[in-house]
């Protein structure tokens, strides 16, 4: 549950800076980060953005 609110806060703060801000790429950085899917499992459209938060996040690790 920690890892869901790390990524809304992240989704949250992205928003209010005015980023492009995708919503499907905050809803699989929380699948990943819960282990429910892997990165090699994301739409390749949404990868860069999912690494990126991933990244952000300290999950980088995640993403490859």
């Amino acid at each position: 549950m920690h890892k869901l609110i790390q990524a809304f806060l992240l989704w949250l703060l992205l928003a209010l800076r005015g980023g492009d801000c995708m919503p499907i790429a905050v809803i699989y950085v929380a699948l990943i980060m819960d282990g429910d899917k892997t990165y090699a499992q994301v739409p390749k459209n949404v990868k860069p953005e999912v690494k990126r938060q991933l990244e952000i996040l300290g999950y980088g690790d995640l993403a490859e």
